[in-house]
C-alpha cells in the first residue's frame, strides 16, 4: 500500500511541474505561433498594425506569388508584409511569378487585404 506522505510529495512534484511548464510557455510570448523570439515579436507587431497603412485600398503595387489557393484562381501575396489575396489570376500564373494588383478592401479583422489583378510585372 502506498504511504500518504508519498502521495503528498508526488501530488506536490506534479504540481510544480506544471507550474514550470505554464511559466515556460508563458515566457515563450504571444500565441506562440514561432520558436524565434524575434519572428514571434515580428508577428505580434504585424496583428496590430493598421491594415491601411500596409495595403492602403486603391493601391497599385507589384508583388511576388507566395502560393495559389481556390483551385489556382486566387494568388496569396504579401504587401508590405500583410498578406493579400489576388483574385481572377489567369491559368498560367504560377508561384513565385511577379504579377501587378490593385489592393480592393481589407478584411475585417485587419489581417489581409483583397485585390484585384492588373497583369504580369
Amino acid at each position: 500500500m502506498v504511504e500518504t506522505t508519498t502521495l503528498a510529495v508526488g501530488g506536490a512534484a506534479l504540481a510544480v511541474l506544471l507550474v514550470l511548464v505554464a511559466v515556460l510557455l508563458r515566457l515563450r510570448g504571444g500565441d506562440g505561433k514561432y520558436d524565434d523570439a524575434e519572428a514571434q515579436a515580428a508577428h505580434e507587431r504585424a496583428r496590430e498594425r493598421d491594415a491601411a497603412e500596409a495595403a492602403p485600398v486603391g493601391t497599385e503595387t507589384t508583388a511576388v506569388v507566395l502560393e495559389l489557393v481556390d483551385g489556382g484562381e486566387t494568388a496569396r501575396v504579401s504587401v508590405n508584409g500583410l498578406y493579400t489575396f489576388v483574385h481572377d489570376v489567369p491559368d498560367d500564373v504560377a508561384e513565385n511569378d511577379t504579377v501587378r494588383l490593385k489592393v480592393t478592401n481589407h478584411s475585417p479583422d485587419g489581417n489581409a487585404a483583397q485585390a484585384t489583378y492588373l497583369g504580369r510585372a
